[in-house]
């Protein structure tokens, strides 16, 4: 029973902790809509291609890595060496040594989908970070739902066994009775 209760209060936390974020997320949506609103009236509408239908595929913005029951959003940076340690190119010894050079200096991704056009308003780029840190919030919102699902399950077992046990003892109970 008291691991019962114990565990109850561990979802109950989660469950703060899930509705905190939730709000916060609610928070930095509506704040990200705003800039992009800001935008666009500063931009003006028609110059916007945000409205035009595109049929070509994007590369995805952001990754997310799942390992033991939390999520991350992997930087950009990661991503590419992942990529690049998984192809193998073979370099002339001489060559290496200046591509070391100029590997020393990461450039700024730039993303793909520009809607303003490449001179981007400065209320667009704070909507591109707020919702870099929105996708965050996901993901830390991801990772607690795992774990309340991990305490369901804890939950339902001990429930089922508790269940078991009353029906075990009323039996024993009927067999005192006679």
């Amino acid at each position: 029973m008291e691991e019962l209760n114990s565990l109850s209060f561990e979802r109950l936390e989660y469950v703060a902790d899930y509705c905190n974020l939730a709000k916060q997320l609610e928070d930095r949506l509506i704040l990200a809509r705003s800039e992009i609103t800001k935008a666009r009236t500063v931009r003006g509408l028609s110059f916007t291609s945000l409205y035009n239908v595109n049929v070509q595929s994007l590369e995805p913005a952001a990754r997310v890595l799942y390992k033991e029951g939390k999520f991350e959003l992997l930087d950009e940076l990661q991503v590419k060496d992942e990529e690049e340690g998984n192809t193998t190119i073979r370099n002339r010894k001489a060559e290496s040594s200046d591509a070391n050079i100029e590997q020393e200096k990461p450039k700024p991704e730039i993303s793909r989908f520009r809607p303003f056009g490449i001179l981007e308003p400065s209320s667009a780029k704070e909507a591109r970070k707020t919702m870099r840190s929105a996708l965050q919030i996901i993901c830390e919102l991801a990772t607690l739902q795992h774990e309340i699902k991990r305490v369901d399950s804890k939950l339902l077992t001990i429930k089922k066994t508790l269940m078991e046990d009353r029906e075990l003892s009323q039996k024993f109970y009927e067999v005192l009775q006679v």
